[in-house]
């Protein structure tokens, strides 16, 4: 079974309009780059003073080819697909602008069939914001962002600008934020997951607490092919140390078999906490409180609309497992 199909919702939040581009079908794609291949296994340590691993790292995927369109004055115009150079019929693409004295206004459009979408934009400072589409993940209606080529989403209004959008599986955001905030699961279009635990130090034997000078194995096997194919997997081991909370940040999108234990062989019990626990009944860790294995599926911002995505950031919420003995 595939996980991800697109959905056939579409929404237009504020007033806008959708059109043909420049008279332009389906056949305007063209021939496509073959997929990039992610395949294989890799090892990450994080020391006892580390708190993330980016599994990706920061390089952007290559981009599709889009059918060229010409810049219309006063008028966002472009088009969204999936890497595979597939148009994306029901994304939302909005901006804002921003006039002297802090009074704005707003435009939207919805793709169409070919993916295309176009609408008048606001006179001002604009930039975009709303970029997201509802697609299924793992059987469940989920709000992915979709990444501006280019990698970068303000301009002057009065010029108009083509901006083209991509759903990625994973790589980074704003470069910016990123620096800033590099273990933020939604400045990476990779899933994300985030470990905690509680610690027995020299003397203490509370139940269920892992050793503080223990080492955490924690491995991800996708169940199968992810979003564009991927099927790496990961291992990544944690020293304990004075940081009782790790991340790992931009996994590809995907299911995945989930395997936690200490070094030494001892299995580690997995359960779901946080905002996002068992809030999705297909999504997070299933079984949940199961010792040494389970399956992992990420989690988008609970009960958010391609509306609410800020632009040039994911909608993924990092999923937060406790580890115990």
């Amino acid at each position: 079974m595939k996980l991800f199909y697109y959905s056939l919702m579409t929404c237009l939040m504020f007033a806008g309009c959708s059109s043909k581009g420049d008279g332009v079908g389906a056949e305007a794609w063209g021939q496509q780059p073959d997929l990039p291949v992610v395949n294989g296994h890799q090892d990450f340590n994080i020391s006892g003073t580390g708190y993330y691993v980016n599994v990706m790292g920061n390089t952007v995927p290559r981009m599709p080819n889009f059918p060229s369109l010409s810049v219309k004055k006063n008028i966002a115009r472009g088009y969204v697909a999936d890497l595979r150079g597939k148009p994306i019929k029901g994304a939302h693409i909005a901006c804002s602008s921003t006039m002297t004295g802090g009074w704005y206004s707003s435009g939207s459009g919805t793709t169409d069939d070919n993916g295309y979408y176009e609408f008048q934009i606001p006179a001002g400072a604009a930039y975009f914001f709303g970029t997201a589409v509802t697609v299924t993940y793992n059987g469940t209606p989920a709000v992915m962002a979709v990444y501006p080529v280019g990698g970068t989403t303000s301009f002057p209004s009065g010029q108009g600008v083509v901006k083209n959008f991509v759903l990625l599986s994973y790589g980074p955001a704003n470069p910016d934020e990123i620096a800033a905030h590099p273990n933020n699961e939604t400045n990476y279009y990779g899933g994300a997951l985030y470990f905690w635990c509680n610690v027995n130090y020299p003397g203490e034997n509370y139940e269920g607490y892992l050793p503080s000078n223990g080492v955490v194995v924690i491995e991800l096997t996708p169940v199968e092919p992810c979003m564009y194919g991927e099927t790496k997997s990961f291992k990544i081991t944690r020293q304990m140390g004075d940081m009782q909370v790790f991340n790992i940040v931009n996994i590809p999108v995907g299911k995945y078999t989930i395997k936690a234990s200490l070094s030494d062989g001892r299995k580690l019990r997995m359960k779901a906490t946080g905002t996002v626990a068992n809030v999705y009944e297909n999504l997070g860790l299933r079984p949940d409180n199961s010792v040494g294995t389970s399956t992992v599926t990420f989690t988008p911002e609970w009960q958010r609309t391609p509306v609410m995505v800020p632009s040039f950031k994911s909608n993924w919420d990092a999923l937060e497992i406790q580890l115990s003995l």
